[in-house]
């Protein structure tokens, strides 16, 4: 990274904080073992800098035993963890934008709670490799909007869910896993990256 970041902590959670002296945010939520230093989130974070924004990576861990609620207690365990720096932030700098970043594990308190509230400022929402299995998630996408990214060799993906989604900014790769990669072609895999990132970028302008 170009920009140092801040490693800080708020209610016992640390976050990484790159403050670029913007009126813009972008707070950022990681999968569970698809961290920031990852291909997609690493390179997510770089493209969000150079738009001008402030990023906010939220750097919660969980154990194998919190795994095991069901999927709506584990968004809520997520939602808890992440939305105090969130308020924190947003209360702390006059941002008059906000996008929010979540990979995976790190899409639900986007779904389930940001994308369902009236947000303090204009927020856009991106989704790379959301739970698309889950019926809960489903039906929270429905009639909202958001850029969402997931590859035909996802188990969480299905044409039928996808097909539901017409009001999405939608990315569909074939052949990709749930990294958004294909497991046997690494080129290949760089020019997913490159492409998800372009229509990001074009998304976002």
């Amino acid at each position: 990274m170009k920009i140092k970041l801040k490693k800080e902590q708020y209610n016992d959670v640390p976050y990484n904080y790159f403050d670029i002296a913007s009126d813009k945010v972008c707070f950022m939520f990681s999968g569970t073992g698809y961290t920031y230093e990852k291909p997609l989130l690493y390179y997510s974070t770089e493209l969000m800098l150079e738009l001008g924004y402030d990023v906010v990576q939220v750097c919660y861990t969980f154990n194998s035993q919190q795994f095991e609620q069901e999927p709506e207690a584990i968004s809520t365990m997520v939602y808890k963890v992440a939305n105090p720096i969130v308020e924190y932030i947003l209360n702390t700098k006059s941002y008059t934008e906000a996008v929010y970043i979540g990979k995976s594990l790190g899409t639900l308190p986007i779904t389930d709670f940001y994308m369902q509230q009236a947000s303090p400022v204009p927020s856009r929402y991106v989704l790379l490799t959301p739970l698309l299995s889950l019926d809960h998630v489903m039906k929270n996408l429905l009639g909202k909007q958001a850029f969402l990214a997931i590859g035909t060799a996802d188990p969480h993906y299905s044409k039928e869910s996808f097909e539901r989604l017409t009001s999405h900014e939608l990315v569909i790769v074939e052949n990709a896993d749930h990294s958004l990669e294909i497991a046997t072609n690494t080129v290949e895999s760089i020019i997913i990256c490159q492409s998800l990132l372009t229509n990001l970028k074009t998304y976002l302008q």
